[in-house]
């Protein structure tokens, strides 16, 4: 089945791609001549890594290079001839152009240009939804990374890429097993319980899988639309902030090979320290001891145990379960064109493994895309993509199991062979069998793409439409056979599932954009009509008994049915949208946005809703009275208020529904249908409305530059499922509850440090903070502590009793006030009534970060750069089970070793094992505060004229270290996913690779 895919995907890509190559221009002129030169900046210095290019327009010939460390570059053998163009372009300085130059047969022709620094970053162009700007003229919060800093990260999934590069973008890896992806949320919480994921376009292309469908060596760029009047052109979809993705095109000229490619290891890092033999046996006596028990060893552990003791017995099973894994990434690209057409072709594959055999992840990718000029009035594109994933998510109970077995039991019988049952506690079996009958699989596969006509009936206007498909299929199979834990060790019979969905959609937009300059007066108005379809489609299926290894391929074979079910949902949304930009000398610019969207999910009466915004910045730097200031290069004001809607419910919430229910009739068992949902034909659109102050500038030549934004982000009408009395008879409705406030700051700051002919020095550091509160609850500004919603606070926190410490044992006559004794777990008398009850129960934390922030120092020596990047996430707090599992002081499972209390070590932290006293709980609550070193990457660039002879244009090679230093106080497997990883599920791991990019 593999193949016969991989014949069908592959081949048509690699016909194109032998199509492009075929395409490739050949020069054969008897006449040859060299051309060389040298760059330098204007004090002289030579600069490396300058892109040059020549362009002969008579015979459509294009070559580049770039230059070398001493500022020297060339090209060899050029065909003799009128008309050759050369251009000079390096990041931070104004780009060059020089033209009619004639080359004469066997000369050596020479050129040396001085190029000046860029006054000014603000000519980047930006993707702001349905078009550009340069970034001088955008008036509202928009944050981008390119395609070195994406490659950088050396990450399976480029979203990795975003974290600590984009202020107000919070980035949290999802546990820790390969393919799991991100959690990405834009200026913090809107939403209570449900999804906070932005909208991801992808080349135009709304997608439902965010960046996971790209390999990251295809992405040219991201911008990052972060405030509401930046997001509305994109309406309900855009509500929760936008990422603008856009892959690499071709260019005209020479066609050009790409291959970047990395190969490295994945290591399993800070991991718990847990007890060994003897710390465990002395854990259970004091166990012993503080449950008021026998202390014999013969009382404590079983025969076999207290063998396994007296022989030495001291396994370690997270060894016996962890490894090593290979990551590696591989992507080819074949682009060009002329003129009138250019292509870009791409084929990828990535492979993650897992630390946990047999955990991995693989990813086939193949990408396209060519844009076509007909005529001068009528331009036509197509962009396409198509993905096959293969995730191998392994057993949920390997690692788990490795953990919690104490290092006393033994992994083999008296023969030599592995058993299944190792210890005391049935809860826990050998975790090797898991790992190869606790089975779970997800394979899918996903096309999508768009198809644009542009028409110009004059230079003004420009009238393009575009449909955009989406087509994807997952399947989703389990298999828990005999020897898992689930089986019991062939007590329950082998059980397999087979879950499959089928997603379709299509957005249909069409487009007007009026562009016209009249003196000083720069207007661009854009009108959209958008149309979009979802249909989705499930099955589920599960058996138990089946008779041999069959997985979830041949679910006929099992003996009884024990689950089934499937659905069908369909979704639909229109949109008209309408926005006017306004540039008056290029001074003050001014932005107005207005969308209607209508929404299936919602009743007659409520399906549409308007959201409108407004932008406005004063670039104060084009002003007179700062033209004289040389300190000062750019300086730009920005205001803004827009807002969004949001229709992210569960689609058919507004209607009554009836499920599956089981009657009794004389014994027999028939099946039936009774009410299940509550229908709330009032339900209406949440919306977001925000105000977002920014300033952008740069100083002292741009060697000082960033951003600052201050933003009031306030919720209406959440969307959430409204809990309910029991006496109703239903658990929920769906319902508009209530207000909350996100309000933050946040800071880009870039310094170039040091910058001489041979040494350079740039700092990039990026902060934000968010402050996330509850305004309002079910129309009223009372709290519901039963679902931890509190007024004034943020909306995930922690509500327990206040650690206070352990009872020691001078204060026994204290303790007994509270029913208490010396050793057990001492929480705050908030009230100080003397009894604790839940009038003493307080606000002990959040589960979001407080403040993240990010420090990057980028040294280049010559042909050698260092990068080296430090991430920092502070005031989060999280109470996990992983302390309720390994560090419990009150169950037989191994723990992580940590100084608990006993009569002769009065530890004030930790309880004595055994007697914990009634507040367990209260202790948990741990902080998740981390400072990692995320990345450090060292590269080399061959010098330009080193490459000529092999025809190569450009060769980097380089090694990363990505994760490799943690610092926290965290006693869990990883800070940053501790919500996703309660039980264990995966550990921390650093990479270590090295990599290769080369184009020719």
């Amino acid at each position: 089945m593999k193949t016969n895919w991989c014949r069908r995907c592959l081949s048509p890509g690699l016909l194109m791609l032998g199509l492009f190559l075929s395409c490739l221009f050949s020069y054969a002129q008897a006449q040859r001549t060299d051309v060389k030169g040298i760059v330098r900046s204007e004090s002289g210095l030579p600069l490396q890594g300058v892109n040059v290019i020549v362009k002969n327009m008579n015979s459509n010939f294009t070559a580049a290079t770039q230059t070398d460390s001493a500022g020297f570059w060339g090209f060899s053998k050029l065909a003799a001839g009128d008309g050759y163009d050369f251009s000079f372009s390096y990041v931070g300085y104004q780009a060059q152009n020089l033209t009619g130059y004639a080359l004469k047969p066997d000369a050596n022709f020479t050129i040396t240009v001085k190029m000046k620094e860029a006054s000014s970053s603000m000519d980047e162009v930006v993707v702001i939804g349905y078009g550009s700007q340069k970034k001088a003229d955008v008036t509202v919060a928009i944050s981008s990374i390119n395609s070195n800093t994406i490659a950088r990260a050396a990450l399976p999934d480029a979203t990795g890429a975003l974290q600590g590069q984009v202020p107000g973008v919070n980035v949290e890896k999802n546990v820790g097993k390969p393919g799991s992806g991100y959690n990405v949320t834009v200026r913090g919480v809107h939403s209570i319980g449900a999804s906070n994921a932005p909208l991801y376009v992808i080349d135009g292309i709304p997608s439902s899988n965010g960046l996971n469908d790209l390999n990251p060596s295809d992405i040219e760029k991201i911008d990052v639309l972060k405030d509401a009047s930046a997001a509305s052109i994109y309406g309900s979809r855009g509500a929760k902030g936008v990422i603008i993705v856009t892959t690499k095109h071709g260019k005209a000229g020479k066609t050009t090979l790409t291959f970047d490619s990395y190969i490295g290891e994945k290591v399993p890092v800070h991991l718990p320290d847990m007890m060994n033999t003897q710390e465990y046996v002395d854990y259970r006596v004091a166990q012993a001891q503080g449950a008021g028990k026998s202390t014999n060893l013969s009382d404590i552990f079983s025969t076999t145990l207290l063998n396994n003791y007296n022989n030495g017995i001291n396994t370690n099973w997270p060894d016996l379960v962890l490894k090593n894994a290979i990551q590696m990434n591989h992507n080819i690209t074949a682009s060009g064109g002329d003129e009138k057409t250019r292509f870009s072709i791409s084929a990828g594959y990535l492979s993650e493994g897992g630390s946990v055999s047999p955990e991995g992840y693989k990813k086939y990718n193949l990408r396209g895309n060519v844009d076509r000029q007909i005529t001068d009035q009528w331009k036509a594109g197509l962009n396409m993509y198509m993905v096959q994933d293969l995730t191998n998510l392994g057993s949920y109970e390997a690692l788990r199991s490795s953990y919690r077995l104490p290092s006393i039991t033994n992994p083999y019988d008296s023969s030599g062979n592995m058993q299944f049952r190792v210890f005391d506690n049935d809860a826990v079996t050998n975790p090797t069998f898991d790992q190869s009958n606790d089975l779970r699989q997800n394979r899918s596969f996903r096309t999508f793409g768009n198809l644009y006509i542009q028409f110009q009936p004059f230079k003004e206007l420009t009238i393009k439409s575009t449909i955009s498909p989406s087509y994807l299929s997952t399947r989703n199979g389990t298999y828990f056979g005999a020897l898992s834990k689930q089986g019991v060790g062939g007590s329950v019979p082998s059980t397999g599932s087979n879950n499959t969905s089928e997603f379709f959609s299509w957005v249909w937009d069409n487009q007007a954009t009026y562009d016209k300059q009249l003196g000083d007066h720069h207007i661009t108005a854009t009108v959209i009509q958008s149309m979009q379809r979802d249909r989705t489609e499930t099955n589920a299926l599960t058996v138990a008994g089946l008779p041999y290894k069959s997985l979830w391929f041949n679910l006929g074979s099992g003996g009884s049915v024990t689950s089934y079910g499937s659905s069908f949902t369909l979704y639909s949304l229109a949109s008209l949208t309408s926005r006017v930009n306004y540039n008056y000398k290029n001074k003050y610019l001014l932005t107005v946005t207005g969308r209607y969207d209508g929404s299936s999910h919602f009743s007659e009466g409520h399906k549409w809703g308007f959201f409108p915004s407004a932008s406005a910045a004063w670039r104060v730097s084009q002003e007179d009275f700062l033209q004289a200031v040389p300190a000062i290069n750019d300086l730009k004001l920005r205001l803004s208020y827009g807002s969004t809607g949001n229709d992210r419910i569960s689609a058919y919430s507004t209607q009554a529904t009836l499920g599956q229910s089981y009657y009794d009739f004389g014994g027999t068992l028939a099946n039936g249908y009774a009410p299940n949902q509550l229908a709330n034909q009032n339900l209406t659109w949440e919306t977001t409305r925000e105000w977002n102050l920014g300033l952008d500038y740069g100083l002292f030549n741009n060697r000082i530059s960033g951003s600052v934004d201050v933003y009031t982000r306030t919720i209406l009408n959440i969307l959430q499922n409204r809990q309910l009395p029991p006496e109703t008879g239903f658990s929920s409705v769906a319902a508009n509850i209530g207000q909350m406030r996100n309000q933050g700051i946040e800071v880009a700051l870039s310094t170039v440090n040091v910058r001489t002919a041979k040494f350079q020095w740039r700092t990039d550091i990026a902060f934000e903070s968010n402050n996330n509160k509850l305004l309002e609850i079910y129309g009223g500004t009372k709290s519901d502590v039963g679902n931890l919603l509190f007024i004034g606070k943020p909306v995930a926190i922690n509500y327990d009793y206040v650690f206070d410490g352990i009872w020691q044992t001078d204060q026994a006559t204290e303790a007994a006030k509270y029913n208490q004794k010396p050793g057990q777990i001492r929480v705050k008398d908030l009230d100080g009534n003397g009894v604790i009850n839940a009038s003493d129960k307080a606000i002990l934390g959040q589960q979001t970060p407080k403040w993240t922030g990010s420090v990057g120092n980028t040294f280049k020596y010559g042909p050698v750069d260092l990068y080296v990047m430090v991430y920092t996430r502070q005031g989060e707090q999280f109470n996990s089970n992983f302390f309720s599992t390994f560090l419990n002081y009150n169950q037989n499972y191994n723990q992580v070793n940590e100084p608990y209390w006993t009569p002769n070590n009065p530890s004030n932290k930790w309880w004595q094992p055994g007697n914990p006293g009634p507040y367990t709980s209260a202790v948990q609550y741990q902080s998740n505060n981390f400072v990692r070193i995320s990345n450090i990457t060292l590269g080399y660039t061959f010098p330009a004229n080193s490459l000529q002879k092999a025809k190569i244009n450009s060769l980097r090679v380089y090694a990363t270290a990505v994760n490799p230093v943690l610092f926290t106080k965290y006693k869990g497997f990883d800070p940053e996913w501790a919500s996703q990883n309660s039980f264990g599920d995966a550990v921390s791991t650093a990479a270590y690779m090295v990599g290769v990019n080369l184009a020719f």
